[in-house]
């Protein structure tokens, strides 16, 4: 078997393992052939679309967080070629949300062994992919904080809820498709391929990453009480301040810009998203 690892060097805080080491010490007296491509700039993204196209792996392995996912499934997408995770980032959302153990050596297990599973995957604005979670406002606003603060790990996430706990902003915001057309006030609007973030907060419980659809999830009050369980994993946010839709294309547009993340990296601020889904997109390695 013939396995290509994609290792995001910057994933994690400070105490990271070195995975490169980890995983040829691990292959090294086994029969697979490995390679190791190191995601660290455009120009490495580049290389690694052409490694997936002249050396045909049989399984391609996503080595770091949510954006590291993301970057290895958009090479992945509509091909029959599995993607598995080795758990590495600050915030391992859709590995949690897979069932991947977060011990490498478990997580090799799943590798090698595991069974495949198709998902789902949301096309925003006809250029980016969303496997996970993307939202507009205030996670997308937390984000950009941690991403600035240039702290890794779990304690740049605490230092970064700080600071939004005090710049919370409500939206004006209009949501369409065929189906609906509703004007709104909401602190966040959450496009939800998956159920729940990185941090362990649910956001969407009855979401499905197999079933066609995804979910916006309308996140209409919050307290700064409810903000602080969000972000310290207590409990979800409250049912009777959310709404949820079920879409399989829409359109958001907010009155005035807002910030805007998908799958845990910023993209800025932007006053309009269309979502679609891409139905059974991307081959998945899950426990067997």
């Amino acid at each position: 078997m013939r396995l290509l690892f994609v290792i995001n060097p910057v994933s994690g805080g400070k105490k990271k393992a070195d995975h490169a080491t980890l995983i040829r010490n691990f292959f090294n007296e086994r029969a697979e052939t490995i390679e190791i491509c190191i995601l660290d700039g455009p120009a490495s993204e580049q290389e690694l679309k052409k490694t997936i196209q002249y050396w045909h792996p049989d399984r391609v392995v996503a080595v770091g967080g949510d954006g590291t996912v993301k970057a290895v499934a958009s090479h992945l997408l509509h091909t029959q070629i599995p993607m598995g995770i080795i758990p590495a980032g600050s915030a391992n959302g859709m590995a949690a949300e897979l069932s991947i153990p977060t011990e490498f050596e478990k997580a090799m297990v799943v590798v090698l062994e595991g069974k495949v599973q198709v998902i789902d995957v949301i096309r925003i604005n006809q250029q980016e992919i969303c496997i996970h979670l993307g939202d507009l406002g205030l996670n997308a606003l937390l984000v950009k904080n941690f991403e600035q603060r240039g702290i890794r790990g779990k304690l740049g996430y605490a230092l970064s809820s700080i600071k939004t706990l005090w710049q919370k902003q409500s939206l004006q915001v209009q949501i369409r498709n065929a189906e609906v057309h509703l004007s709104r006030v909401a602190f966040m609007i959450v496009l939800a391929n998956a159920r729940r973030y990185g941090t362990g907060v649910n956001i969407n419980p009855d979401g499905n990453l197999s079933d066609g659809l995804f979910e916006v999830v309308i996140i209409r009050r919050l307290s700064l009480w409810e903000l602080f369980k969000m972000i310290r994993r207590f409990k979800p946010f409250d049912p009777k301040k959310t709404e949820v839709i079920q879409a399989d294309q829409v359109t958001i547009m907010t009155r005035r810009k807002a910030h805007f993340q998908v799958d845990g990296e910023y993209l800025g601020k932007t006053s309009s998203v269309k979502a679609e889904i891409m139905a059974k997109a991307l081959h998945v390695l899950v426990p067997a």
